[in-house]
């Protein structure tokens, strides 16, 4: 089956998906603005969040992937990149994080959610490689386990999140005269 026809049966996932990142997307940016400090004063935090927004961003940016009309090369180039890129914009906030003195996350969960993050990203990257060499339906059976985990990770470190941030502010709140 042609890879256009293909993805069109796909196209309402990735219509839910890039809708419910970004929605999601806005909301983290609204919860964690509202408790910026406790985020700022928190490397494990901005680096959970940073990877928690770039998890979102990878499933948007897949989901405008899928639904452009272009052939499975490009698209396979593109999921490749993106992929590629979401490994690197976390790689540093990772780093960071196992660095951290203030642990309102613990270090092995911190672990366990970047690491289930870069399988997200490596099945992205998975599935490019398959969309280039021609194997469509693996390519989109790839790209949906890697949309659903990185939705799963994502939405579990956004409670992670507002957890830590709200303990993280309530002891900050109890130390005040």
């Amino acid at each position: 089956m042609p890879y256009r026809s293909l993805v069109q049966n796909w196209h309402d996932f990735y219509i839910v998906a890039g809708t419910a990142s970004a929605t999601l997307v806005g909301l983290l940016f609204v919860s964690l603005s509202l408790h910026l400090r406790a985020v700022l004063a928190r490397r494990e935090v901005r680096g959970l969040a940073r990877a928690t927004l770039a998890n979102f961003g990878l499933v948007l940016l897949v989901a405008l992937i899928v639904v452009i009309p272009q052939d499975a090369h490009a698209a396979g180039l593109e999921l490749q990149a993106t992929g590629a890129a979401s490994v690197l914009i976390i790689a540093a906030p990772v780093l960071a994080a196992s660095r951290s003195r203030t642990q309102t996350i613990p270090t092995w969960l911190l672990f366990m959610r970047f690491a289930f993050s870069v399988l997200g990203y490596a099945g992205a990257v998975t599935a490019g490689v398959l969309l280039t060499s021609g194997s469509y339906g693996a390519a989109l059976a790839s790209l949906a386990a890697a949309t659903i985990t990185l939705l799963v990770i994502s939405l579990r470190n956004t409670w992670d999140l507002l957890v830590g941030v709200g303990e993280a502010t309530v002891e900050h709140e109890s130390r005040q005269p």
